[in-house]
């Protein structure tokens, strides 16, 4: 074992979990960052938790732009000019501006938000009891509170757009 501080103690498996893949997603594909192996300082252990934080982090990056893709809707030239960044549409996953309003105890998404409604509108998903849904895994028959055909707060306005 070195008495040096190896370069991969930096990176955490629980960090990992808890902040998800976009938190060591630019240092592992950065070529001149990349946290490559070094001797006398690398051990084992460091080897084999580098190993499984790389593939989480590739498995994630790639489910999330796969979905991104098959969420995607598809509108004519001119019928529709927002779009989304694939950043916008993953956070959008994990909102924590959805709850029940504590009144009327209804669901309740900032009408405000832009980047929420550009999500509901360029993308099939939607938000069904407090939770973002993507509607292919939601069961037949079963509508969502807010979606394209319903957003928070009404269409969006002018001054929202681009």
């Amino acid at each position: 074992m070195s008495k040096y501080k190896c370069y991969h103690d930096e990176f955490s498996i629980g960090k990992l979990k808890k902040y998800g893949y976009t938190v060591y997603f630019e240092q592992l594909v950065e070529e001149d960052g990349f946290p490559e192996m070094e001797n006398g300082y690398c051990t084992e252990a460091c080897k084999e938790k580098m190993k499984e934080i790389y593939t989480s982090v590739m498995e994630e990056y790639l489910k999330n732009s796969k979905r991104y893709f098959e969420d995607a809707r598809i509108f004519k030239y001119g019928e529709n000019k927002h779009y989304v960044h694939k950043d916008d549409y993953e956070s959008f996953f994990k909102k924590k501006e959805i709850f029940l309003n504590p009144i009327d105890r209804k669901i309740f998404l900032n009408p405000i938000n832009r980047s929420d409604k550009l999500v509901l509108v360029c993308f099939k998903v939607g938000i069904l009891n407090g939770k973002p849904v993507r509607l292919c895994d939601l069961p037949e028959g079963v509508k969502c509170d807010y979606d394209a055909d319903n957003l928070p707060g009404g269409p969006i306005k002018e001054e929202e757009d681009d």
